[in-house]
């Protein structure tokens, strides 16, 4: 083993938010190592200072680069001591020591701080180091479980751990507890666009065009944006580990119906609502309805200059229909317009008070849960007449249906809000996707067979029907 003077030093620095012990910052750790090592004799290479910033080690999956770079370096014999600031620094796992101690059994290598030195080589060392090891573990799990009984008092007196990433949770100032009005303006426009039925990331590419960030500076995209609509605390409520547990010691940005409806529309949006996960181009494909066969139109491309259309692409239609997009849209847009300007359809689609949106998710989410049991079951069981297993799934599929009507009347009112009394020109800076919304709030529309063809368009084939 090399002499004393001779060993070549590699200083390892950790701190973990403040969380435990000392609080000296890892700059400061790594100066008063630099010192130890001087009045040791050791040298230190300047590729052998390690240092993990916010970086826990009581969590055994805790990553740690630099703890990861410095054991690679004593296996590769680079080093033949290590200057921590505190043991502590090093280790807080047996796992850690007893991997160091597997080193030295090769390589020979030195422990030291301000506190002392120990030779990984020597039996007594050893067991001191591991009767040191035991102690910071258990000095770990005592904290961890005043830790969580803190924060499980905390939840019952409806608080949560204040802040989240860049220092606060988007919606509320640092402290936890204070609405950041701007946050919550937004908050509150997102919720009535995806109640309107326009995609998640949709609408996070409008708020990065016009300059909205995360509460770190980025910029928002699908996941960052339902992740935020879906958590409680925007209702007013605490959840702690995986459940709502009560109201919270903050105020609400949305109301409960609001949160819950929104929260049923991300979760299952494609299958309650029925709207596409990926940008429509038309603004009447799958809102159309052929008048034979009652299957929803979609685009039909035609070398023919004018002819592109909406067709029926149901097979089995007797006769199928086809209108010309420059003549069915401006149609159907001037009569949407008609109706968002008409004060009898504004005051007849009020929302009534009497009807309770979060029950009505609530039991749609029920009986799909019910429906997938009772397929689930026939699979398993193969005594389950198939009779049996038609009818009862009929009746459920009757019943959602019953439900996504109810829930879709329910919201029409959202989704027109802020579209009564619009014009033209209004019409036009709307998206595309809240343009789809509007008509399919108002109203269905069915093409019917004509038996005229040639250039032109008759109203007479396009039927609209009030919602």
């Amino acid at each position: 083993m090399p002499t004393p003077g001779a060993l070549r030093a590699a200083i390892y620095c950790r701190i973990s938010l403040a969380r435990f012990d000392d609080t000296l910052k890892v700059d400061d750790q790594e100066a008063v190592c630099r010192q130890l090592a001087v009045n040791r004799g050791w040298t230190v290479a300047p590729h052998h200072v390690f240092k993990d910033n916010s970086k826990s080690a009581w969590r055994r999956d805790r990553k740690r680069p630099g703890w990861d770079a410095m054991l690679e370096a004593v296996r590769n014999g680079e080093v033949d001591a290590i200057v921590v600031y505190h043991g502590d620094r090093l280790v807080r796992q047996m796992s850690d020591l007893e991997a160091l101690i597997d080193l030295a059994d090769t390589k020979g290598i030195r422990l030291a701080s301000p506190t002392g030195e120990r030779d990984l080589d020597n039996a007594d060392d050893r067991y001191i180091l591991r009767i040191e090891a035991a102690g910071n573990t258990r000095e770990v799990d005592a904290t961890s479980r005043r830790l969580k009984r803190h924060y499980d008092r905390l939840a019952e007196q409806g608080i949560v751990r204040l802040g989240g990433r860049g220092g606060r949770a988007f919606g509320f100032e640092p402290d936890g507890l204070t609405v950041r009005e701007a946050d919550a303006t937004l908050i509150r426009e997102v919720a009535r666009r995806i109640i309107s039925g326009e995609p998640v990331g949709a609408i996070a590419r409008d708020l990065n065009a016009r300059g909205f960030t995360t509460t770190t500076g980025g910029p928002w995209d699908h996941g960052a944006l339902k992740k935020l609509m879906v958590r409680p605390r925007l209702a007013g409520l605490v959840s702690h580990h995986g459940r709502i547990v009560g109201p919270s010691a903050w105020p609400a940005i949305l109301d409960r119906e609001t949160w819950e409806t929104v929260t049923a529309i991300l979760e299952r949006k494609a299958e309650m609502f029925g709207y596409a996960s990926s940008a429509r181009r038309y603004l009447l494909t799958g809102l159309a309805e052929c008048g034979t066969c009652r299957a929803k139109l979609y685009v039909r491309h035609n070398t023919r200059p004018g002819l592109t259309g909406y067709g029926c692409i149901n097979r089995e239609c007797a006769r199928k229909v086809h209108r010309a997009i420059h003549h069915l849209d401006p149609y159907v847009i001037g009569a949407t317009l008609a109706l968002l300007n008409d004060p009898a359809v504004r005051e007849r689609m009020q929302p009534a008070a009497s009807v309770d949106t979060a029950s009505l998710v609530a039991d749609l989410n029920e009986q799909m849960v019910n429906r997938e049991r009772w397929l689930v079951a026939a699979a398993d069981d193969v005594k389950l007449g198939p009779d049996l297993l038609r009818v009862t799934i009929s009746r459920i599929d009757k019943r959602i249906e019953q439900l996504r009507a109810q829930i879709t009347a329910a919201q029409r009112p959202t989704v027109l809000d802020g579209l009564w009394g619009i014009d033209v020109s209004g019409w036009g800076l709307l998206g595309l996707h809240r343009q789809r919304a509007a008509i399919g709030a108002l109203m269905r529309v069915t093409v019917l067979a004509s038996g005229r063809r040639g250039p032109g368009f008759d109203p007479k084939t396009v039927k609209l029907e009030q919602l």
